[in-house]
């Protein structure tokens, strides 16, 4: 079976329906968005992306989320709440996604 690719549109969707009730409308697809490139930029930095398919990464929810509201609170396009435990959910949603893909 070949893996599905990676689709923005169909990840946010995926993100929003798996936010818990309490974080459901904290965040706009736009905002979901720029939280899912800066993830990109994160797995760029730590080469993730040229790695071998068949490699094993080890994932740091904890590193990748604090990266994520590190850059968030630097980054003027940023105007939605940069709290940790809220981006967490965001974060974890969206490795789901990449999850369903495989």
């Amino acid at each position: 079976m070949e893996d599905k690719i990676y689709d923005d549109s169909e990840a946010v969707k995926f993100i929003q329906e798996h936010l818990p009730q309490e974080v459901q409308g904290k965040y706009t697809d736009d905002d979901i968005l720029l939280m899912t490139d800066i993830m990109v930029e994160f797995y760029e930095r730590n080469g993730w992306l040229d790695s071998d398919e068949d490699e094993e990464i080890e994932i740091d929810v904890e590193e990748i989320v604090n990266y994520v509201a590190n850059a968030c609170k630097k980054d003027k396009d940023c105007k939605f709440d940069t709290n940790p435990e809220l981006i967490r959910w965001v974060i974890e949603a969206e490795l789901d996604y990449e999850e369903s893909l495989a």
